[in-house]
């Protein structure tokens, strides 16, 4: 395999990741109660994320994305470096890509275009991955040998939990005793989890976040991918780096890097479990052990879809997930503006009315991934994709 083709792998998976948020997870859920499971059932649940502590399938795919967005720029820096690109025109493009996410995410809040400043989210999925990837791309450009950037994982992971576990919210009383209808409320929702370091009213991401961060949160006192979150999601990142650079080698044969992924992925998931005994797995602090969960469960899905793609061949199949895959964005901002759902409803009702409540959530549901898959086809046919 050529250093720099394009892996057909990553786009099967990325596209694959993205169906669960594009209608597919609710089918999952409808087709368990269709079939006398209901919502407890362990298939259902993960479909939804982990309230506090805890991690499920929901919960790998935002990073999974973040991942493989590491991977691809392992692929396009040495691409860029080939061309003849300076380290100035590499870094711009890095910032312009960094800034062009940040604001495509405030766009798909209709806070922006009401000009309503206060109700709206600075730090939006699409900022978190950018940041992350920024900063995981800036540190490969200019930081050289695979032990030092090693380093630094390590060590953005270490200082994440020691931030966390040696400092508790100074203002964690007052969010306890609030009479603010919405936070009581919340708090109540998370007071299983106790009232420590760890927890949502004592953690000091969500005191650097209200302290900070203007706008909404959207834990309303605390947001699911804060400032300090930046941190460990840049590890991440690095991670997806890294086995970008193990993909491109070409003194290794395909089996053997399979091979390589899934044995990171053993590691990163020993390390998980025995560093959870003082540092719970929670994806909305992004806390290291989470780090080191999604991190397992990336690689192996990355070794798994490889393996069959890339290294025997086998790929008629992967076509649904690539026109997924490689207009991800694309589709992640159309469903905020588009309303697939109100479409599905529209032209399935006869389909969803041959059978009883729950047949008709699946068939909307299924019906919502089959208009959003033939808009991208059509944009696949048509050669249209975005490119940040």
């Amino acid at each position: 395999m050529e250093p720099n083709r394009r892996l057909m792998s990553l786009d099967a998976l990325r596209g694959a990741d993205m169906l669960f948020i594009m209608g597919f997870s609710g089918a999952v859920v409808a087709c368990c109660q269709l079939l006398g499971f209901g919502k407890e059932c362990w298939l259902a649940t993960q479909m939804v994320h982990v309230a506090w502590h805890g991690f499920r399938q929901h919960d790998t795919i935002f990073p999974l994305f973040l991942f493989l967005a590491g991977v691809s720029w392992s692929f396009s820096l040495s691409a860029q470096r080939e061309r003849r690109r300076t380290t100035a025109q590499i870094v711009l493009k890095v910032l312009k890509r960094v800034f062009t996410l940040w604001f495509l995410g405030l766009a798909m809040y209709t806070a922006l275009w009401k000009f309503d400043f206060r109700g709206l989210r600075y730090d939006p999925v699409l900022a978190h991955i950018g940041i992350c990837w920024g900063v995981a791309a800036l540190v490969t450009l200019f930081v050289k040998g695979f032990w030092t950037r090693l380093a630094i994982v390590a060590l953005l992971l270490a200082a994440h939990f020691i931030a966390l576990a040696a400092f508790t919210a100074p203002d964690a009383a007052e969010i306890l005793a609030s009479t603010d209808p919405a936070v009581a409320k919340r708090v109540a929702s998370y007071a299983a989890y106790g009232t420590g370091p760890f927890s949502f009213s004592g953690n000091i991401a969500g005191w650097i976040d209200r302290t900070v961060m203007p706008g909404r949160l959207t834990e309303i006192v605390f947001d699911a991918d804060g400032l300090l979150a930046k941190v460990t999601g840049s590890a991440l990142a690095m991670l997806g780096v890294f086995t970008g650079d193990l993909l491109r080698r070409s003194d290794l044969s395909g089996n053997r890097k399979t091979v390589v992924l899934l044995g990171a992925a053993v590691v990163s998931l020993a390390l998980c479990l025995v560093w959870s005994a003082w540092c719970p797995v929670n994806k909305k602090m992004w806390t290291s052990t989470f780090i080191l969960a999604a991190a397992s469960y990336s690689l192996a899905a990355l070794a798994a879809f490889y393996w069959v793609i890339d290294v025997k061949g086998w790929r008629r199949w992967t076509f649904f997930f690539r026109v997924i895959g490689m207009n991800s964005i694309t589709i992640y901002m159309l469903m905020a503006f588009v309303g697939f759902q109100t479409m599905s409803q529209r032209f399935f009702a006869g389909v969803a009315e041959l059978g009883n409540e729950r047949w008709g959530t699946m068939v909307y549901a299924l019906g919502q991934v089959a208009i959003e898959w033939l808009v991208l086809l059509w944009m696949y046919r048509k050669g249209a994709f975005l490119k940040v």
